[in-house]
């Protein structure tokens, strides 16, 4: 009888968390959220629309044929509009200085951790999610990014993946990323930590950021995909594909994996360099200063456009911005000690030169071109010894010799 109340108890109090399931808030920067509006709630399978309009501007249409009933298709157009990004025109190449897109996914939020981001962000969420599908839809998602050829680096940290310029975490103009905050909460902090950071990559249009906090109710969400298409039999699945490509990520999941894509035409688009570009210099001291993290700690920003010889740009009034104002990294030696430690061990001082962009490169040119021209040196004088040897055996002994060893008869 005991047993029997319990399993009904546990029953029951299953029926009303999934009842009582959270939605999710998706946070956007820069914001776009409104406090005078309410925030609007919008059904997982446009959230998915969004997600992918921001992320694969040059390689998604939207194919609004799963829309649930329960939205119009005017209302999703305009959600989608609003908060995703407007497909690039024909015939046209995408902007090198455009934002680069970042969409991060924290799965498994507690109530607690949802407050803390909406008192830390400081804002409203832009939207809702309705229906957060559950932690096997997130993994069907980030397979299908993957698939779209969307990075999806799962090694590097938060605070690595807010800088657009790292070129160990981005591969491309977008990247999604997925951490869960009941396995790592430690993420959780560093979003705060590194809250000033992003404001300031958003601040220089480098970065757009698109935040969403998956609540710990829906892990074991009734919801398998982001897609409702799902549920439709596999016949229609079929007849769409052979038809038209269908964005759609359960259906990547039914193609057979020994099925070869086809070939895609090279175009001049598609070879083009996807990283994006470094600026050549900065308006203002400050942004020079965050955005190349004080030149890697190896020199200094200065105006080059301040004086004749560029070394009065890093004065006092140099920080306010002008039209004639261009900040770069100027790169400085560093000395380095080494030894001396151990019995009878020597000091000794070692200096390294930097280059690059951010000073972020050891300048290796002075060993390098001591190393070849060392080794040509010694290349060549063996090669013109070997070869006068060479000449030295090759000439003819003179006749007497020859006479005195000749055979006689």
């Amino acid at each position: 009888m005991w047993l029997i109340a319990g399993l009904t108890a546990a029953a029951l109090s299953g029926l009303a968390a999934a009842a009582t399931q959270q939605s999710a808030d998706v946070y956007t920067f820069p914001s776009q959220s409104s406090s005078s509006q309410t925030t609007p709630s919008i059904p997982r399978e446009i959230a998915r629309h969004i997600l992918l309009q921001r992320t694969s501007r040059q390689r998604y249409g939207s194919d609004l044929r799963d829309i649930p009933s329960s939205i119009d298709t005017e209302t999703a157009i305009a959600h989608i509009a609003r908060f995703g990004k407007s497909p690039a025109p024909l015939f046209t190449r995408p902007d090198k200085n455009d934002a680069s897109q970042l969409v991060v996914l924290f799965e498994g939020a507690a109530a607690e951790q949802s407050n803390q981001i909406r008192e830390k962000l400081g804002q409203h969420a832009a939207f809702t999610i309705s229906d957060p599908p559950s932690a096997t839809a997130n993994n069907h998602l980030m397979t299908f990014f993957r698939n779209l050829g969307v990075s999806s680096s799962h090694q590097c940290e938060l605070s690595a993946m807010i800088n657009p310029f790292e070129a160990d975490c981005w591969t491309g103009p977008s990247s999604v990323v997925k951490y869960d905050l009941r396995k790592s909460p430690k993420t959780l902090e560093s979003l705060f930590d590194n809250l000033s950071r992003l404001e300031n990559f958003v601040s220089a249009g480098d970065l757009e950021l698109l935040l969403v906090v998956l609540p710990e109710s829906s892990r074991f969400s009734k919801f398998s995909h982001w897609s409702a298409a799902a549920a439709g039999s596999s016949s229609e699945l079929r007849r769409r594909r052979d038809t038209e490509t269908v964005i759609s990520d359960q259906e990547l999941d039914h193609i057979n994996p020994t099925t070869k894509p086809a070939a895609k035409p090279t175009t001049a688009a598609s070879t083009r360099r996807t990283k994006k570009a470094f600026p050549q210099c900065f308006a203002s001291l400050n942004s020079c200063m965050t955005q190349t993290n004080s030149c890697s700690g190896h020199g200094k920003c200065v105006d080059k456009y301040a004086t004749p010889d560029g070394s009065g740009g890093n004065s006092s009034s140099s920080s306010s911005t002008s039209a004639a104002s261009c900040f770069v990294c100027v790169c400085q030696a560093t000395v380095v000690e080494h030894g001396g430690e151990g019995a009878g061990a020597r000091k000794g001082r070692k200096t390294v030169r930097w280059g690059g962009s951010m000073c972020q490169k050891e300048d290796v040119s002075v060993p390098f071109w001591l190393i070849a021209g060392f080794t040509v040196t010694i290349v060549g004088a063996v090669s013109f010894a070997i070869g006068l040897l060479f000449s030295v055996g090759e000439e003819k002994l003179p006749g007497v010799i020859g006479a005195g060893v000749s055979r006689s008869k």
